[in-house]
């Protein structure tokens, strides 16, 4: 059974957050493309990226399991100040292979090296079944808002 957010999922939080933001490279690096410059195949391939992404944080997986029981730990109120995880927003740089599959993830710590790992651990084990498009620059900056649905 999937963990429940505070008064809601977090599946549908993670999913809205995912498929909604994404851009090419890192934003204050010379040489990237704004997600509004970038050519169709690169928009379409990285809402793919999205999509298997948000399957993966979807998933029965333990790690993924894992990973939601520590958004919901941090969404728990505390009686004093109300609930103690603030909405949080992770850049998620992305490099896809020449076979489609995710070789590399990084992001900013948040700090708990167990939740870090897991999301690495999942988002790394992703395929999106096609090399990227021609051209395409790397890495790929999936944003993720890790926010409980109220």
């Amino acid at each position: 059974m999937k963990p429940r957010g505070y008064g809601g999922s977090w599946i549908g939080a993670l999913a809205a957050a995912v498929v909604g933001l994404f851009g090419f490279g890192a934003p204050a690096q010379a040489g990237t493309v704004p997600v509004d410059q970038a050519p169709q195949a690169w928009v379409t391939y990285a809402q793919r990226i999205s999509a298997h992404f948000q399957a993966a944080l979807e998933g029965e997986a333990p790690a993924a399991q894992r990973f939601h029981a520590f958004l919901e730990q941090r969404m728990q109120p505390d009686a004093a100040s109300g609930p103690t995880g603030v909405p949080v927003v992770l850049s998620i740089r992305t490099w896809i292979g020449a076979t489609g599959r995710v070789t590399q993830v990084e992001f900013a710590p948040f700090g708990d090296p167990q939740a870090e790992a897991d999301l690495r651990q999942v988002l790394s084990a992703q395929s999106v079944g096609r090399a990227p498009p021609p051209g395409m620059r790397q890495p790929v900056v999936v944003r993720l808002s890790l926010a409980a649905q109220l």
